[in-house]
């Protein structure tokens, strides 16, 4: 309850003009751009992560439940609190630092998208998310609720470019997850907190990952006159294995109503229009247009429009990104849904929304990202007539039971909140839906940030909500996939003996982290070994955690595809649940990201012998906390993997690396000058050979780009000074690497350390002045260094952990003695984030039945 005692205290921490409970200021809170309103009681406006943390001490203190909130453009009523305390982020609103050199910037939450967008485009730099909101939603909102924007479908949505946060737990800790470097050890709480709506604790700095700007672009309007063909074209487009930047949707209602209110070039007699941009080199981009003109006439589009020039572009960009303000030249109000089905079945998808709206009377307008399938049905009513609301509700309800049914799911990119936390039983079970609440209750013991948001809410009396089904969707694999029902019972009779097990695939990795306790029986994967589910068309798999990463490889190839993954010492037969359980990638990184960006969902076994499920077969999906990235990378230690769900892409035309010989420095500026160029390398490498270094970078995609990409390199490479340049290609699942892993591998002990990019000479250069590595490999791209060691002291690991962190990074030890491990934390210097992933690791597995000991921190 917030009393005068309590009001007293937040005037006393933030200042009384930064406190109010006008009757003014508590309406103007009571709403966001959703259907949900109620007023909270209080507004606090800090101005700084420590006046957030004594906040949310005293109203942990005093049982106050708090949302923190931007400016409040979510449409789920995600930031609607009755009775409660708005935190207002609307003072955290400076950009801390852009370091362009290294590929990041830090900001504080209540910047804009677009700001962010304005500062990094004199630095030849973007930040690749971008929600048609862009120009008053905030970077806390967009990680809040995981925005994606027409840029996600080529280079994914906010959890693929959040690096690290500064955060403020319920109890006013603060804590720092992550940093301006990749992949930390240990659970994936970034991926977990980015589309949390704010229930685990309040963001009050961002460090997100920025991406040099591209050559080229053009921007292309195909006009049609029946939707369905419109649809079908995106189809093509993708499966011709182009992927352009966007893919929108816009029919005749929309386009009615964003001509109306500022011409924008949309005709008015069309059924539907796609707005198609592609990008990158100049040289080639003319060709993947012509293709995609080809592809739009051969699928009954009316006529193609190119943009000439950068006002024509803006200008069309402007109906897409003003589209769901001008609906109200149709009507004074509209509910905007916002779900998610696999490409193949937007046709259909668009009939059946067609057909919920006549069936209600409710006008609808269609604008959406196509590529990805994300729908945004816009239902039109006026809430003036008696009963319009709740046929709109009715309405919305059954576009959701639609999307599940079609294989996606109820929310894509604007959150669950409290709109659509009812529908969560669509598409997952009571127990999914308890687990989730688990892991919130692990960070948020109160369940005081942001409460009765994003799960049902159990029955009155009821603490956990009933063990059913999901009540649509249909997951492949469960219980009945091979090999399940068997690793249940293993895990069950664990239980209740009060014994521990160790989970493994093919062995390939039982060497790496936290020495276990020792005697721990393990349980292997191998009869998972089934490719459950593939569907080319739509670009995803399901396969059983023991089926080689090799065979899933093999399997794509039939339709030339593949999971863009080259992992780090993986063996031939290393598993595709150990990619998943370890997290593993290889230094192309950079170009197509780590497992956590390509998981689209798994089921797996919990320490109750209980099948969970999370996520999904689609490429945009924010219903819920998010499980999958939680599982990825955890080794083992929260639960079983049974099987997983992974989008893949089609095989690049050509791979050809382009290398050369110098000095370190010289290496390493031109490494610089690559990584921060548009030449888009899939790598960036160096090793030591001979008294030199031996500098790599590689290029895939077009044979045409990639020779000229090539070219560009090497004038790069030959300005700085090295010499002796020489080109090879390279296959595309093997990639150039594998044999530097191998002797990399041979070594008693491998350290990894991950640095900021611009410091990572420097970095290296301290390394070797503690140990003298028998085998190098600098990765510069993803700022990673693996060195190989014949030994490693107590001592020295001490002290090289003291330079990682000198130099904004981390490090781990990866392959060890066990004696070493044992008697070593292989994860290295303790961080914030370890204590919550134990306090997630307790809630979850409160036996410690998973690999006890093996968590960073040695849990």
């Amino acid at each position: 309850m917030i009393t005068e005692q309590f009001v007293a205290k937040m005037e006393e921490i933030v200042g009384a003009s930064h406190v109010s409970r006008t009757a003014a200021d508590l309406e103007l809170y009571s709403y966001d751009a959703s259907l949900v309103s109620g007023k909270p009681g209080l507004i606090v406006f800090p101005a700084t992560t420590e006046e957030v943390s004594e906040i949310l001490r005293e109203a942990d203190q005093a049982g106050v439940e708090s949302v923190a909130r931007g400016f409040a453009t979510n449409l789920s009523g995600g930031t609607i609190i009755k009775g409660g305390m708005v935190i207002s982020l609307s003072r955290f609103n400076r950009i801390l630092g852009v370091y362009p050199e290294s590929r990041y910037a830090v900001l504080q939450p209540g910047v804009t998208n677009i700001e962010l967008q304005e500062a990094l485009a004199p630095l030849g730099a973007f930040y690749a998310p971008d929600p048609a909101s862009q120009k008053v939603s905030t970077l806390g909102g967009n990680v809040g609720e995981n925005s994606g924007g027409p840029r996600c479908l080529k280079y994914g949505v906010t959890s693929n470019h959040i690096l690290g946060m500064q955060m403020v737990m319920a109890d006013g800790e603060i804590v720092q997850i992550g940093g301006p470097v990749l992949d930390p050890a240990g659970y994936d709480l970034r991926g977990l907190v980015v589309g949390g709506e704010g229930g685990l604790g309040v963001t009050t700095e961002i460090t997100v990952r920025v991406t040099p700007m591209t050559e080229s672009v053009i921007t292309m309007l195909a006009v049609y006159d029946d939707m369905s063909y419109a649809a079908e074209t995106v189809s093509e487009i993708i499966t011709t294995g182009i992927v352009p930047n966007t893919l929108e949707m816009i029919d005749n209602q929309v386009i009615l109503a964003v001509e109306k209110a500022g011409p924008c070039g949309y005709p008015t007699d069309a059924a539907a229009v796609l707005l198609i941009e592609v990008e990158g080199m100049e040289l080639g981009l003319q060709a993947q247009a012509d293709t995609i003109y080809d592809i739009c006439m051969a699928t009954k589009c009316r006529e193609v429009r190119v943009a000439k020039d950068q006002a024509e572009r803006d200008l069309l960009w402007q109906g897409r990104r003003s589209a769901f303000g001008a609906v109200c030249n149709l009507a004074p109000n509209y509910l905007v849904n916002d779900g998610c089905v696999v490409r193949t079945k937007l046709p259909e998808m668009l009939e059946r929304v067609k057909e919920i709206s006549d069936k209600y009377g409710c006008p609808v307008g269609n604008v959406f990202h196509a590529g990805d399938g994300n729908l945004h049905p816009l239902l039109m009513f006026d809430s003036r007539k008696e009963g319009e609301l709740d046929r709109v509700h009715k309405a919305g309800w059954e576009i959701m039971e639609a999307c599940a049914e079609f294989d996606g799911t109820i929310s894509g990119e604007h959150g669950i909140g409290h709109e659509k936390q009812e529908a969560m039983t669509m598409i997952f079970s009571g127990h999914d839906l308890n687990t989730q609440q688990d892991v919130k209750l692990a960070l948020d013991p109160k369940n005081l940030l942001n409460p009765g948001k994003v799960i049902p809410v159990p029955p009155d009396g009821e603490k956990r909500l009933p063990q059913s089904e999901p009540t649509i969707l249909k997951r492949p694999g469960g219980k009945s996939a091979a090999g399940v029902a068997e690793a249940i019972e293993t895990i069950r009779q664990a239980r209740s003996e009060k014994k521990a097990v160790k989970l493994s695939g093919a062995g390939t990795f039982n060497g790496t982290g936290n020495l276990s306790e020792s005697g721990i029986p393990t349980v292997d994967s191998l009869k998972m070994s089934d490719i459950i589910e593939y569907d080319s068309e739509n670009q995803f798999i399901v396969v059983g955690s023991g089926v080689s990463f090799t065979t899933v490889q093999e399997k794509l190839g039939e339709n030339n595809q593949w999971l863009p993954l080259r992992p780090s010492f993986f063996q031939e037969n290393s598993t595709i649940g150990s990619l998943v359980a370890m997290g593993s990638s290889g230094p192309e990184r950079v170009a197509y990201g780590a497992p956590r960006d390509l998981l689209l969902g798994l089921q797996y076994i919990d320490s109750s012998g209980s099948m969970v499920a999370a996520g999904g077969k689609v490429v945009k999906n924010v219903a819920g906390y998010d499980m999958t990235r939680l599982m990825t990378g955890s080794s083992g230690t929260l639960g079983f993997i049974t099987e997983s769900t992974w989008k893949v892409v089609t095989r690049p035309q050509a791979c050809k690396m382009t290398g050369s010989y110098g000095t370190l420095e010289d290496c390493f500026a031109a490494a610089l000058k690559v990584i921060n160029s548009n030449m888009l390398p899939v790598f960036v490498t160096a090793v030591p050979e001979n008294a030199a270094w031996k500098m790599m970078v590689g290029f895939e995609g077009i044979g045409d780009v990639v020779a000229h990409q090539i070219k560009r390199c090497d004038q790069v490479m030959s300005d700085q000074g090295l010499v002796d340049i020489f080109q090879e290609e390279y296959p595309v699942l093997e990639g150039c690497f594998h044999e530097n892993f191998q002797q990399l591998s041979s070594s008693p002990f491998i350290c990894q350390a991950d640095t900021v990019i611009a410091r990572m000479r420097e970095c290296y250069t301290d390394i070797v002045k503690i140990c003298k590595p028998s085998q190098t490999f600098l990765d510069f791209a993803c700022g990673r260094i693996y060195v190989g060691l014949d030994a490693l002291a107590d001592d020295k690991w001490f002290e090289l952990n003291s330079i990682f962190v000198r130099y904004q990074g981390n490090g781990r030890v990866i392959k060890a003695t066990d004696d070493f491990r044992e008697k070593n934390d292989v994860y290295g210097q303790e961080r914030d984030e370890w204590r919550l992933s134990h306090q997630i690791k307790k809630v979850l597995d409160p036996e410690n039945i998973f690999s006890p000991g093996a968590l960073p921190g040695r849990v």
